[in-house]
Formats: structure tokens, C-alpha cells, sequence
């Protein structure tokens, strides 16, 4: 549901804004997220490790004072470095609307450094609804100001200080929160635990910049060298579709049972349970990316309007890159402990990242960030499945279930060009209407891929619960 409130608010952002605006937004955003993913160094991690293992409720509350006086202070030094470093910020992007917006950088890094830590918090208290509550709270609040600010015709500079006023108050109740469910909360230091959640979190953290990094890349390397307009048409167009939390979903309920079968050293029913799962994850996926592929210039008209279809080209790319999102490939390294080689896999990508970005940048300009990141994405997940069939010692062929995403594939562009093709050789937008074309090809098509794979969905639906067991 947060997701889709998310979504939401990103579309309703696009079309009520202007490409300027959206830009400036999107600057900011790239800029507080890289910011507070370099100084946090996955500090937010070390809740799930450390209160979980309190054995007392003094040494929750001692942990729990200790880790929120000391976000706080790498928080408030976030605020201040981005606060003097405008002048760059400014130079980098080229913008000078973002000289308007010191007091978001100010504030809104704090907001997100301490709202990040609620969650887990609320895990180890076993208040899981809450964090629906919570979520759920935030998000809806920040779509009825976007509503608020479209039907009172406010100025983007007022909707920032409502935005940033709004985060603020949804951080301060993160300290009441705790407070409450701990009931002790005080500003505590103590040298020893320092010590120890820094030596846990920046491993994870420096595993954590360095995928933020990748992820931001492509927009860091637009934002230099186009103008605001086009870093929003692409900071859309580089949005990943709300369509991955089925590999998500997959990997959260795997991880812990392939993690058993590995350590009884069970390795072709874990190598079997995963390709149940992933054959699964890519039959949804595969379709719905090959239909946003397809019918590239509709959706982007949908979610965001007509001003960002320049960016349909990216757009598609980034639908692509959704098929490598099919599954975790690093899943079974995981599951066998081999973090450190996930670590150096997100490192290397990055630099392969910054490589490509580079050159095919200079080669083909707006679209080569976009390429960039499908080939080093692709490269990294072909090395962990190298190396994950060394460790579990199956045959690369083997590894994945090669056979059924090639042929899903097939039928998929097939089914692709056909629908394709449909749309614009029948024009039954003359009478209906592009999008209530697309929709109802869109809905025919479904059917007919159902059709074909129902037998396929049911055979590794119950592939993957026997392998389950």
C-alpha cells in the first residue's frame, strides 16, 4: 500500500508540477539520499542485530538511547554539510532554484535519517501493525498536501516547507514512539556500544553506499550534463515499476528455507526450490515488463502526462532491466553465508557502472546511463551465478531453470509484437481512445498468456511447496 501511495504521489507530482520543479525535487531527493546513505553507514541495520540480542529491558533502553543520540548527531551533521556545500550542490546541477530550498536540505535528511530506524524498532517489539499504521499515516498525509497545495494554486516553495514540516513531525513521533514502547528514552552515550554498532554497521553500510551509488548513477551522471527539464523526464522514466516485489516477496520467505536445505547440504533441492521460485517470479514479470515495453508511449502519458514522453526511450530500457530483477542472484551466496562476496560483486558493479555510464555517454548520450545499467547488472548477476554453482557444485546449465525463461521469453516478445502490432494496425483508438485501447488489448492479452501458462504456473506453484517442506 506504501508503495502505491508512493507511486501515487510521484504521478500526481509530475503532472501538477512543472518539468523544472519535478527536476529541482528530484535533485534533492538524489542528493539527501546519497548523502545519508555515506554518513548512516548502514547504522539503521545494527537495531535488528543489537536490541534483538538485549537480554533486559534496561539494555533495550540503554541500546535504544544510545543508537537514537547518536543518529541524531550524524543526522544533524548530514544537515549541516549539505547546508554548506549548496554552493556546489548549485554548481553540479547547474540550477539556482535550488538555492531556494537550503532549509529542505536543513531538515529533511534528519527526517529520513530517524523515520528509517522505526520500523525495525517496532520488528523487535513485535508491533508489526503499527508499522502499517505508520506507513500507511505518512504517506496518505503526504498526498493530501500535494491535493491541498493543487487546490489552494500554492507556489512549489510553500509546498516544500508544508513537505518538510509534515516529515518533521512524523520524525518527532519516531523519538515519542520508542519512547513509549521502551519507556526510557534519554541522549546517552556509551563508548563501548558505539563501538561495537560502528565495527557491525559499516561493513553493511559500505555495501549499502555503494548499491545506493549504483542506483543513482545514472541520474547523477543526467544531472550534470542536461538541464533540470531533462533530469526529471528521466528521473521518471528510470522509476522501476512497483512489479519486483514479487522476487521480493519470494526471496523474504526463501532465504531462510534454502539457508536449511544448504546447511544439511541439500544443494539440488535448494538449486530446485529456487528455480520453482524464480520460474514463478518471471512469468509475472516477463509480462507485465513486455507490456509496459510495448505500450511504452500510453503508460508514461498515464502515470505522468504528455511532457515526459522523451523519455519513453529510457523508459523501455528500464523495463528490461526489470527481467534481471526476476530474482536475487545472490541468494543461495547469501543463504551460505558468503556475504563478502555480495559485498565485492556491489562494488564491482558500481565501478562497471561508472565505466559504462562514461563512455556510453559520450557515445550515445541521453539513453547511455540506461544501457549502462542493464549491462553491469547483467555482467554481476552472470558472476554470481558463476560463482554460486561452483559453491553448490552444480553445472552452470543447471543453476537456473534456463529451458522455461528462454521459452517464457520467446512467447513473450512474440505476444509483444503481435499486440504490437494490433495497436497500431486496427486503430480502435479512433473510436475508443489510445489508453481504453491499451487497456483492452492490454486485458486480452493477459488472458491469452494465462491461457498458455496456467498448466506451467500450476506445475511450479506446486514444485515449489513440495521443495518447501
Amino acid at each position: 500500500m506504501t508503495m502505491i501511495i508512493s507511486m501515487l504521489t510521484a504521478i500526481l507530482l509530475s503532472r501538477f508540477r512543472t518539468l523544472e520543479e519535478y527536476g529541482t525535487y528530484s535533485q534533492i531527493l538524489l542528493v539527501v539520499n546519497l548523502m545519508t546513505s555515506l554518513i548512516m553507514l548502514g547504522l539503521p541495520n545494527s537495531i535488528n542485530y543489537f536490541l534483538a540480542r538485549a537480554e533486559n529491558d534496561d539494555e533495550r533502553n540503554k541500546f535504544l538511547s544510545v543508537y537514537y543520540t547518536i543518529s541524531t548527531i550524524l543526522s544533524i551533521m548530514v544537515d549541516l554539510i549539505l547546508v554548506c556545500s549548496i554552493s556546489y550542490i548549485v554548481k553540479y546541477f547547474n540550477n539556482e532554484l535550488l538555492k531556494n530550498f537550503v532549509f529542505v536540505f536543513a531538515i529533511f535528511p534528519w527526517t529520513k535519517i530517524i523515520m528509517e530506524s522505526v520500523d525495525n524498532v517496532l520488528v523487535i517489539y513485535k508491533k508489526t501493525s503499527m508499522i502499517m499504521f505508520y506507513r500507511i499515516s505518512n504517506s496518505i498525509a503526504l498526498l493530501i498536501l500535494i491535493f491541498i497545495a493543487q487546490l489552494y494554486n500554492w507556489d512549489f516553495h510553500v509546498y516544500m516547507i508544508l513537505f518538510v514540516f509534515v516529515e518533521a513531525i512524523f520524525a518527532i513521533s519516531v523519538y515519542v514512539i520508542v519512547k513509549n514502547i521502551a519507556s526510557k528514552l534519554t541522549i546517552k552515550f556509551d563508548k563501548w556500544i558505539i563501538i561495537n554498532v560502528l565495527s557491525f554497521s559499516i561493513p553493511l553500510g559500505l555495501a549499502s553506499v555503494a548499491g545506493t551509488l549504483n542506483i543513482e548513477l545514472d541520474k547523477l551522471m543526467i544531472g550534470k550534463f542536461f538541464n533540470t527539464e531533462q533530469l526529471a523526464i528521466f528521473a521518471n522514466a528510470s522509476k522501476e515499476m512497483p512489479i519486483t516485489i514479487v522476487a521480493t516477496s519470494l526471496t523474504a520467505v526463501l532465504l531462510p528455507q534454502l539457508a536449511r536445505l544448504l546447511k544439511n547440504n541439500q544443494h539440488q533441492e535448494a538449486v530446485n526450490l529456487w528455480g520453482s521460485a524464480t520460474t514463478l517470479s518471471y512469468l509475472i514479470i516477463c509480462f507485465l515488463a513486455t507490456g509496459f515495453f510495448t505500450y511504452a508511449p500510453d503508460l508514461i502519458t498515464l502515470l505522468y502526462s504528455e511532457k515526459y514522453l522523451p523519455g519513453v526511450s529510457v523508459f523501455r530500457i528500464y523495463t528490461i532491466v526489470l527481467l534481471l530483477r526476476c530474482t536475487y542472484f545472490g541468494m543461495i551466496l547469501n543463504a551460505k553465508g558468503k556475504t563478502k562476496f555480495i559485498f565485492y560483486s556491489s562494488i564491482i558493479s558500481l565501478v562497471l557502472n561508472i565505466v559504462f555510464n562514461y563512455i556510453l555517454f559520450k557515445a550515445i548520450g541521453f539513453i547511455g546511463p540506461a544501457i549502462a545499467t542493464f549491462l553491469s547488472q547483467f555482467i554481476i548477476n552472470l558472476v554470481q551465478l558463476i560463482f554460486t554453482a561452483k559453491i553448490v557444485q552444480v553445472r552452470f546449465i543447471k543453476i537456473l531453470p534456463w529451458k522455461n525463461i528462454g521459452f517464457i521469453t520467446i512467447v513473450n516478445v512474440l505476444l509483444g509484437l503481435l499486440f504490437y502490432h494490433i495497436k497500431y494496425f486496427i486503430r480502435l483508438d479512433i473510436i475508443i481512445g489510445s489508453l481504453f485501447e491499451t487497456i483492452l488489448l492490454g486485458v486480452l492479452w493477459g488472458v491469452i498468456y494465462l491461457i498458455v501458462f496456467m498448466k506451467e504456473i500450476k506445475k511450479q506453484w506446486l514444485s515449489l511447496n513440495e521443495e518447501g517442506k
